[in-house]
């Protein structure tokens, strides 16, 4: 998901890998969905050799010398390939990166995805039906309990992924609404130069937490004033 993440980002506007990475420091990816910030370098010297995004040019700030990276044509149609792909796979975890793929759906049509989130619906139904008839066939009065847990955990798993896609379909039209919020947000934050704000996704001041975690909905569910939205946001940020 690294990589489409991204290209994503790179979609919205070139820019440089410390703007990537501190969005995602910031948004709290690195901490709740488990995205390491040290992979977007990794992922750009890749996607750059592989065609996907280019050198736009180079700036010089002091000593340093940093890449401001665009997507190319190549990339795009990628980056729409990728979230289709990842649309396909299942949830391997409570911490699994497709929990994130809600964030990019402006870059698909609404129909093809609500086509793919069904399409998969369906494998996972007939998965569960599997493990539950597997379930009826291996399950006695001699079985061991953590036999039947293994049973019910898989079960569980399949239903409340069931759960989240269906959710999807349902929610598409606010989830679509909300990415373009992410998209606005990306385009008017230069994160790179928030290098003052050492902002992480955890409870030292909850109260400061909540509300930056609220001004960051509130900018990205109703993407309207959001000058005046990120501003605040940028003070939160900083007084964090």
């Amino acid at each position: 998901m690294v990589k489409a993440l991204v290209l994503y980002f790179l979609s919205v506007k070139p820019t440089y890998g410390y703007d990537i990475q501190r969005f995602i420091e910031i948004d709290g990816m690195d901490q709740w969905a488990k995205v390491k910030s040290g992979s977007i370098y990794y992922a750009l010297n890749k996607l750059e050799k592989d065609g996907f995004i280019f050198t736009l040019r180079e700036e010089r700030t002091g000593a340093r010398i940093r890449k401001i990276y665009a997507i190319s044509d190549k990339g795009v149609e990628e980056l729409r390939r990728v979230l289709k792909e990842e649309l396909l796979k299942p949830i391997d975890n409570v911490e699994a990166d497709k929990f994130m793929i809600y964030l990019m759906f402006n870059r698909l049509e609404r129909d093809e995805i609500i086509d793919l989130t069904r399409q998969h619906i369906q494998s996972l139904e007939q998965r569960k039906k599997w493990w539950e008839d597997g379930r009826k066939i291996k399950v006695s009065e001699a079985t061991l309990k953590v036999e039947i847990l293994h049973f019910d955990n898989v079960i569980a798993n399949l239903d409340n992924q069931i759960k989240w896609h269906k959710t999807l379909i349902e929610e598409i039209d606010e989830i679509i609404k909300f990415s373009k919020g992410v998209e606005q947000l990306i385009r008017k934050i230069d994160f790179g130069a928030l290098e003052d704000v050492q902002y992480k996704s955890k409870c030292e001041d909850g109260d400061v937490v909540k509300q930056i975690s609220n001004v960051a909905d509130d900018i990205m569910k109703n993407p309207t004033d959001v000058e005046e939205k990120i501003e605040t946001l940028i003070k939160l940020l900083r007084k964090h």
